[in-house]
């Protein structure tokens, strides 16, 4: 599948050079004409990389670029910021608003087409990085899960059992016992929950000793 570009401008001509030039090299291009639209467009067509003017009415390029970064479905997208702006204190301004690179105008056919490439290999990367810690995750949190609550489970289940196959023969006070150790196992695993539940900064450790296998420290402070 093609990657994508949003290319948002409220200079007709711009937008059009733009299209024609990326289009070319079988990018699939989106077009919008200010900051509004953009961001619409950007959240409908979630593009791979945005090139925005910076001046534009109704929402600038640099407010658009905030709302984006914020936006957990759009964060990846590549940013460039297109103006005529070319001072140390715009770029910084650029950059503290989001923004991923800077091009200023005119800008140069070739070196627009060299950071566009260079956007998307790093959105590419990106995403791959975030897919490896969201499988990570899962990982360390299905460890932690097996680890905690499969200990009270188990033995839940077996003063279950004991009860189900002996619950003729045991007196009313042996099957209390029983049902205690079972109420005693489920407080367990419902403080693990709420541990689970609670967490603001996680921490992990080790799943084994020497084990790359990490799971999360629910008896941190």
């Amino acid at each position: 599948m093609a990657e994508s570009i949003l290319v948002v401008d409220d200079d007709n001509y711009i937008r059009v050079i733009l299209q024609k030039r990326l289009s070319a090299f079988g990018y699939t291009i989106h077009t919008a004409v200010d900051g509004i639209t953009g961001l619409a467009a950007a959240r409908e067509f979630q593009p791979d990389l945005i090139i925005s003017d910076w001046t534009m009415p109704n929402m600038d390029g640099l407010e658009m670029c905030r709302k984006i970064k914020d936006d957990e479905q759009l964060r990846y997208a590549y940013f460039i910021l297109l103006t005529a702006k070319d001072t140390q204190d715009d770029k910084i301004e650029a950059i503290e608003g989001g923004s991923d690179d800077f091009l200023t105008k005119p800008f140069n056919d070739r070196e627009l087409v060299a950071r566009v490439r260079a956007g998307l290999r790093i959105g590419r990367l990106q995403k791959e990085i975030s897919a490896l810690q969201h499988e990570k995750a899962v990982t360390e949190l299905a460890v932690t899960l097996g680890h905690e609550i499969n200990n009270p489970l188990g033995i839940m289940m077996l003063m279950l059992q004991v009860i189900q196959r002996k619950n003729s023969a045991l007196p009313i006070s042996e099957i209390q016992k029983e049902v205690e150790t079972c109420i005693t196992n489920g407080k367990r695993m419902a403080i693990i929950v709420k541990r689970l539940s609670t967490i603001e900064s996680p921490q992990f450790k080790p799943y084994l000793k020497n084990s790359d296998t990490n799971m999360l420290d629910l008896n941190q402070s």
